[in-house]
């Protein structure tokens, strides 16, 4: 093969110093076929592999490796064969002793052969068009505990702006949550959003564009009046804009992880990142914001309701997780509403209870005010009440002294302090009184009114005191009384 050294020598002798095709044949010995073609062709040669190269190694094992890969086209995407299975199976199936890097190579270009890359249209959307939606994982340092978040992307795919919030699951209750924290975010809803068939808000793939919407996440379209759109299975690319931001929220927020204090820490630096995201799409997300659809006067709930019934021990059940209610409701069946973090109890439209909700299993939230009234009335128990157990290092101290000596119900009386004070004052009065060594509730009592600041006595003068009529004064009055003590 001649190279384009020797073509761009035949080519300058030929049109600028006037060679014949004859005298640049007989000077550099080039057949005056391939001079002809050189001077009509001016692009680089290419290398022309005439015949495919043996492969003395793979050959026998092609046709095998090519059946497994046809296969693999009716076989779930996540488990299809990787080029290390392939190696895998032909050393033991079929005693193969080459290299795996050459069996790499084969599935690569018998994959391209079997299945060919796909082209794709470019797509877009005017304002306040179209938003997509996905959920992304991350690692984080909360609390000094690493622990997986998920994220919750929205983007708004005219101007690019972004949303993203971190949550501790992907749950149906933080799926809509997203939702509306992102509307509050952008300050009005798109026309549409795009999602690929999440949990969330699919229940059943239909055939073509067709999905079963979870209801709840219909209820939550219905409130905010946006249209939903599904990727095709296994197309995730169709909203390829989000998916980029899933990545780009990992390499350009989270990098390196961080390392913060609790879950709001960390949704207020994404909340930052945000704002510096959309401030380099200034002009276009203005644009876009005026075109979304205006936010409805009441937010939805983003909740989840349920019913349950009390337990005897004045506990309500949910997600493997107990939560306390006031006594005097035992046997009732009362109303869960419960949003991804809290969980609300309500009786006849009266919330008895408002916890934070717990995530695993086997774990309980229990208020100390719920129980009171009980330890009230059975002192006794205070001993051995795991709502009392549960408290901070100063009452275990005050539990372990005052039962000693069967004073369990001046540890009960200090319990009930909790009707007129909060818990923190109440632990710090405590603390004090442990350090003086007198823990009585009268102690208690007597320094948490040492604490409280006095209010001013102010009296309201009525306006008709005002039109009263009152004499003049009268300096001889005092002259009177003077000699009358003389006297």
């Amino acid at each position: 093969m001649h190279g384009m050294v020797d073509k761009e020598y035949i080519r300058k002798q030929h049109f600028r110093e006037g060679w014949s095709i004859r005298k640049i044949t007989r000077q550099t010995g080039i057949c005056r076929k391939t001079v002809r073609r050189m001077l009509r062709d001016s692009e680089i040669p290419a290398y022309r592999l005439k015949a495919p190269r043996p492969r003395p190694v793979t050959g026998p094992y092609l046709e095998i490796i090519r059946t497994w890969l046809r296969e693999d086209r009716n076989a779930p995407g996540k488990q299809r064969h990787t080029a290390k299975r392939v190696y895998d199976r032909l050393v033991a199936e079929h005693g193969f002793s080459g290299s795996e890097s050459n069996i790499r190579k084969v599935v690569s270009d018998l994959k391209s052969e079997i299945t060919p890359e796909k082209g794709f249209v470019p797509l877009t959307a005017y304002p306040g068009e179209q938003a997509q939606v996905d959920w992304g994982e991350a690692l984080v340092r909360i609390g000094g505990e690493e622990r997986r978040i998920y994220l919750f992307c929205m983007r708004l795919r005219h101007s690019g702006a972004p949303f993203v919030y971190a949550f501790p699951d992907d749950g149906l209750e933080a799926f809509m949550a997203g939702h509306r924290r992102a509307f509050e975010s952008f300050g009005g809803v798109p026309r549409e959003c795009v999602y690929d068939n999440l949990k969330s808000a699919v229940t059943k793939v239909l055939p073509g564009p067709n999905r079963e919407e979870n209801r709840h996440f219909s209820a939550l379209r219905g409130h905010y009046l946006f249209d939903s759109s599904f990727c095709n299975v296994r197309s995730g690319n169709e909203k390829g804009s989000v998916e980029n931001l899933v990545g780009y929220v990992r390499r350009n927020a989270l990098v390196p992880v961080p390392d913060l204090a609790t879950l709001d820490d960390l949704n207020s630096v994404l909340a930052d990142w945000c704002g510096r995201e959309r401030q380099r799409r200034a002009a276009s997300f203005e644009e876009e914001a005026l075109r979304l659809m205006p936010l409805p006067e009441i937010p939805h709930p983003c909740a989840l309701t349920t019913v349950s019934v009390v337990s005897r021990t004045s506990l309500v059940r949910f997600e493997g997780n107990v939560y306390s209610v006031p006594v005097g409701h035992e046997k009732e069946a009362v109303d869960l509403s419960v949003t991804w973090d809290r969980v609300r109890v309500s009786s006849r439209g009266k919330v008895l209870a408002n916890h934070r909700r717990l995530s695993g299993k086997g774990k309980a939230s229990m208020e100390l005010v719920h129980y009171l009234p009980l330890l009230r009335a059975k002192p006794g128990a205070v001993r051995n009440a795991a709502v009392v157990r549960d408290l901070e290092e100063p009452w275990q101290k005050a539990r372990t002294l005052l039962c000693a000596h069967s004073g369990y119900r001046e540890l009960c009386a200090i319990l009930q302090l909790h009707r007129d004070h909060s818990h923190e004052a109440l632990t710090q009065a405590l603390e004090e009184a442990l350090a003086l060594k007198r823990v009585t509730a009268e102690t208690v009592r007597q320094l948490l009114l040492n604490k409280t600041p006095s209010a001013s006595l102010t009296v309201a003068v009525p306006d008709s005191l005002a039109e009263l009529p009152l004499p003049a004064p009268d300096p001889g009055r005092y002259d009177a009384l003077l000699k009358e003590e003389v006297a």
